[in-house]
């Protein structure tokens, strides 16, 4: 015999029978299609497997023996009637017996599957009584024989005989491919009781097969699966309650399984059992502690966010210190409150000690300078400040914003110099000044023969003239008698300056060439 499978079950299906005895518990036959057998090609394709149930009143009503008395009670043969014929493959006994069980069945599959008459057996090795027969024909002859006086039947009340819980007793076991019948009767003992004994004959049980020749009897949409067989459910591979044996779209998919399953979540989901990724850690994060500065009481959500006076913080302020929550929950530290330090912090807690300044040094230079002379001057340099300078009786010609300038003084008597550093972080000293006397010189004094001037008067044009091998860079400074500088310029060797826009009288023209000491000539616009 070819291999065979167990492919589909199907639903209870229950018949109500007449019988005869208006005492009896009997009240109908339950037939269910245990097993369909669709394997291509197979000895039982198309072949079904159908158990027969007897239901009861109670739990306690019990069957004693199924039998036939055709003589002596004018009862109706005991049969099972199928007449495409029946699997068979026990054919020692046309009851359930010792020979059926279910250890030999991975061996012998085809034995799970025979036909028989039973009280309340599935297998030999099954809980309870097996049951015996008297005047039954062979059990290869069961689906073609009919008994007129026989039975099969139980001694007592085993535990398989009983109702149970289910109420009912299954009393035969029938594969077959197609329409088929039974007919029996039942001695029952109601409510176990054996002094009362019931006997009932209940009307012939028809049986529809759901294939006839392979097709369907049954299919009302169509779609090559008999209604017997049709499970109705969702097809949506996504939902909730998808069905993937589901024949029948049952139009009622459920999604409400999908939702944020993280408990820690502001909108977790304790009914979602698959989580779709829109689990939220936000909404509700916040500071839970009722004592911190910060305390959030609609959070739920702890982002660790706390703070409380005493904690450490920071106030924005670079120039204050040991930065600490304080008991208004305000961020503070300490610092210096002096406007004029470096360190000045206007909303620190005031800590004098704390205030730094920038030192100041002395100015370099000559103290007894000489009118009309170009001298140098510096101040200790500091890498990244600059610095301002002032001077009083004297122009800053070059050098402004470094550690050393050049002066040209004018006039007589005192003057002065003064700088004004300020670090590359913005503070500035005190303000360091050097004070001069200035030597007058007298015009005479003044003239020289390094360069010549001409027309003069003059009054457009001034033609000058170096005579020095070698006048790279050389600066003309045209000056008032009082010694300021009126006009400056630019020029190498030989070349003409524009006059035309300065006033009329009398002026010196300083020429200072690089590396050389400074020479004057007199020179009248008009």
């Amino acid at each position: 015999m070819n291999n065979f499978c167990k492919i589909l079950a199907v639903s209870t299906v229950l018949l109500s029978m007449n019988f005869t005895s208006v005492n009896a518990q009997f009240t109908g036959y339950t037939v269910e299609l245990d097993t369909m057998f669709l394997e291509e090609g197979s000895d039982l394709e198309f072949y079904g497997t159908y158990r027969v149930y007897a239901n009861f009143t109670n739990q306690n009503d019990a069957i004693s023996a199924l039998w036939s008395d055709v003589g002596s009670e004018d009862s109706p043969p005991m049969y099972i009637n199928a007449p495409c014929g029946c699997h068979n493959p026990v054919e020692g006994s046309v009851a359930m017996d010792a020979t059926n069980p279910s250890a030999v069945w991975s061996a012998f599959p085809e034995w799970e599957f025979d036909t028989y008459w039973t009280i309340g057996m599935t297998s030999g090795d099954a809980e309870g009584q097996l049951p015996s027969t008297i005047g039954m024909p062979d059990g290869d002859v069961i689906c073609s024989e009919s008994t007129d006086n026989g039975a099969v039947f139980a001694i007592g009340i085993p535990p398989n005989a009983l109702a149970g819980e289910e109420l009912r007793v299954l009393i035969a076991q029938v594969t077959t491919c197609g329409d088929w019948s039974i007919q029996t009767c039942f001695q029952i003992f109601e409510n176990a009781d054996q002094t009362n004994l019931v006997q009932t004959c209940p009307d012939l049980l028809e049986v529809t097969h759901p294939y006839l020749d392979g097709e369907c009897v049954n299919d009302t949409d169509g779609d090559g699966v008999c209604d017997e067989f049709e499970i109705e459910g969702c097809f949506e591979p996504e939902a909730c309650n998808y069905d993937p044996t589901a024949t029948d779209d049952s139009m009622n998919c459920d999604y409400t399984c999908y939702g944020c399953i993280d408990d820690v979540a502001c909108n977790f989901d304790p009914i979602a059992t698959i989580d779709d990724g829109t689990c939220d850690f936000l909404s509700c994060a916040g500071c839970t502690n009722a004592m911190a500065c910060n305390y959030d009481m609609e959070a739920t959500l702890d982002d660790s966010t706390c703070f409380l006076p005493g904690d450490p913080c920071d106030d924005g302020d670079q120039y204050s210190f040991d930065d600490v929550i304080q008991d208004d929950c305000m961020c503070l530290g300490y610092g210096c409150n002096d406007p004029d330090a470096c360190n000045y912090s206007e909303t620190a807690i005031p800590d004098p000690a704390i205030c730094s300044y920038l030192s100041t040094y002395a100015i370099s230079g000559e103290v007894v300078p000489t009118a009309n002379m170009l001298l140098s001057y510096s101040y200790p340099n500091t890498t990244g400040s600059t610095y301002d300078w002032v001077s009083t009786s004297g122009d800053v010609t070059d050098g402004e914003g470094t550690s050393e300038v050049n002066v040209s003084w004018w006039g007589s008597g005192s003057g002065s110099l003064c700088v004004t550093e300020t670090n590359s972080g913005g503070c500035s000293s005190e303000q360091v000044c050097l004070a001069v006397n200035i030597t007058p010189v007298s015009i005479d004094e003044l003239e020289s023969i390094v360069f010549d001037v001409y027309p003069t008067p003059a009054s457009t044009v001034l033609h000058v003239n170096i005579f020095e091998a070698s006048a790279a860079n050389a600066a003309l400074l045209l000056r008032d008698y009082s010694g300021r500088i009126v006009r400056s310029y630019t020029l190498q060797n030989a070349t003409t300056i524009d006059v035309s826009e300065i006033s009329r009288g009398a002026y010196i023209l300083q020429l200072n060439i690089e590396g050389g000491t400074p020479s004057y000539k007199h020179v009248i616009l008009n």
